[in-house]
């Protein structure tokens, strides 16, 4: 009972840690999200390796006892590959999630593997593609540096890990807002909030 308690939890501080949309709480919840965020630009500069470029990168600092974020960053690569996996000291479980509409409700998955096109950038942002940092070791804090290692595969299958520096900010990529019923579904869980 304690660990479905746990995992109810867990799921529900994903969402709300991913998510940076207008949510519909009702009269009754005492507040709105109707007033235009305050934006940070604290992102790190360009980092290239091998031909890839990471840009924008920036971790959603944490609030209270949370213990899941996520981190948002821009990819292009001069040829193609396909983002595979990530890794960082400052969660035990870090992975890539994709969240899409499906009818009115909101729900978020695992992305096993999500091509790159060679050229065209693939931002991994609030809303869409992200990145959840899960069973943090610390609370992150603005302006801490959070090490994360993205991990591709390339067209002729061998391995390519590299190394990128997010910055904690709040919404430094600017996200805006979309409408929602408040229903979201994570991995078979839902929650109202």
């Amino acid at each position: 009972m304690k660990r479905s308690i746990q995992l109810a939890a867990l799921s529900a501080a994903l969402v709300l840690a991913a998510c940076s949309e207008h949510h519909d709480h009702g009269a009754e919840s005492g507040h709105s999200h109707d007033a235009p965020a305050v934006v940070e630009q604290s992102t790190t500069p360009a980092q290239v390796q091998n031909g890839v470029s990471v840009q924008n990168a920036w971790v959603r600092p944490t609030v209270g006892e949370q213990d899941a974020t996520g981190a948002y960053l821009t990819i292009t690569s001069q040829e193609p590959l396909t983002l595979v996996g990530v890794a960082t000291p400052a969660a035990e479980i870090a992975e890539v999630h994709e969240m899409k509409m499906d009818g009115e409700i909101m729900r978020m998955r695992m992305a096993e593997r999500i091509e790159i096109k060679a050229g065209e950038p693939l931002e991994l942002k609030p809303g869409g593609y992200h990145v959840m940092l899960m069973a943090l070791t610390a609370p992150v804090e603005a302006g801490q540096e959070i090490e994360l290692s993205l991990q591709f595969e390339k067209a002729d299958g061998s391995k390519v890990e590299m190394p990128v520096k997010a910055i904690a900010a709040e919404n430094a990529g600017g996200a805006g807002h979309h409408q929602s019923s408040g229903d979201h579904h994570h991995d078979g869980g839902d929650h109202k909030h």
